[in-house]
């Protein structure tokens, strides 16, 4: 009697201890299970749709233009000024050529409307100055008498290119390129017309006395203009040189060109005020309210008429 209690108290114990080993088994198996799935988590990239604004707007080698100026939007693209609040345009330079050859460059961009995305591509749809280009990966709209392909990818957001509506649809998407720093953004989208380039190797000639090879030597050109008085814009420039001794050479050329075009126009000047406009922070020159006839910015810009 004794042997057979002692055997079942064998087996009892065999029994919980074997529970036992298989509960700590469950509980490592969960633990890494766990683990696993939240480190796949932690590892697992989800795209983000894109927004198609001016913060997406990649900056390597290229020359961004943004304007909320309802004549500028409805000279560069009449047929969809109608209720557009903001057209904002990319430029690669195709070429090195001073100043910038519009022609030469692939020029995309898009545009902020009130539309709807199914009012917009239907409009589009049924337009007598459009077809469709079904595409696999992006269908869109081809202007008839131009180059411009067009489509609505999002509510009130038109992506337009001059060229391979797909590939910069598809750039958008995957967003791996360096984007426009939202504090840049934000400057540029409370100014009139804002221009901003991030080491170009060409710009537009603003005639500000700024050479082609000063142009190559900076880092960054941000450009922003506010409306004045009398058919005028006034411009603030940021332009970052390379180091402190160009930024200084670029101060005094641009001052003294500035002062040359006073004299040619026969126009006074005070010493002390235009110090006030030629700034010299490190590699920063800031240039202050030189005011532009809007008929020469106009100029400038209106190589983008026709093209688009």
């Amino acid at each position: 009697m004794e042997v057979r209690l002692s055997s079942c108290r064998n087996a009892k114990f065999a029994w919980s201890s074997r529970r036992r080993e298989m509960k700590k088994t469950k509980v490592v198996i969960l633990t890494l299970f766990v683990v696993v799935l939240l480190g796949g988590c932690a590892t697992t990239t989800v795209r983000k749709r894109p927004a198609f604004t001016i913060e997406e707007l990649p900056t390597h080698q290229t020359i961004l233009v943004t304007t909320g100026d309802p004549g500028i939007i409805q000279t560069v693209l009449p047929d969809l000024a109608d209720r557009s609040e903001r057209i904002s345009v990319v430029i690669e330079p195709g070429d090195e050529a001073y100043p910038l050859n519009l022609e030469a460059s692939r020029i995309y961009g898009v545009m902020e409307t009130t539309y709807s995305r199914v009012a917009m591509n239907t409009a589009l749809m049924w337009s007598s100055k459009t077809k469709k280009d079904a595409h696999e990966d992006a269908s869109y709209f081809q202007m008839k008498e131009s180059d411009l392909e067009l489509y609505s990818p999002r509510n009130g957001k038109i992506l337009f290119t001059l060229d391979d509506y797909p590939a910069v649809y598809q750039q958008f998407m995957e967003r791996d390129e360096e984007i426009l720093p939202p504090e840049i953004a934000e400057r540029m989208k409370q100014s009139a017309i804002a221009l901003y380039a991030e080491n170009p190797k060409t710009f537009f000639d603003l005639n500000l006395g700024i050479s082609e090879e000063v142009i190559r030597q900076s880092e960054s050109i941000l450009l922003l203009f506010e409306k004045g008085e009398e058919n005028t814009y006034v411009l603030n420039a940021f332009i970052t040189m390379g180091d402190e001794k160009k930024a200084k050479t670029l101060s005094q050329m641009v001052r003294s060109g500035y002062i040359a075009n006073l004299k040619k126009a026969k126009q006074n000047y005070v010493i002390a005020e235009l110090m006030k406009m030629f700034l010299l922070d490190g590699q920063l020159v800031t240039i202050k309210g030189i005011t532009i006839q809007k008929d020469e910015l106009f100029k400038i810009l209106s190589g983008f008429d026709g093209l688009l």
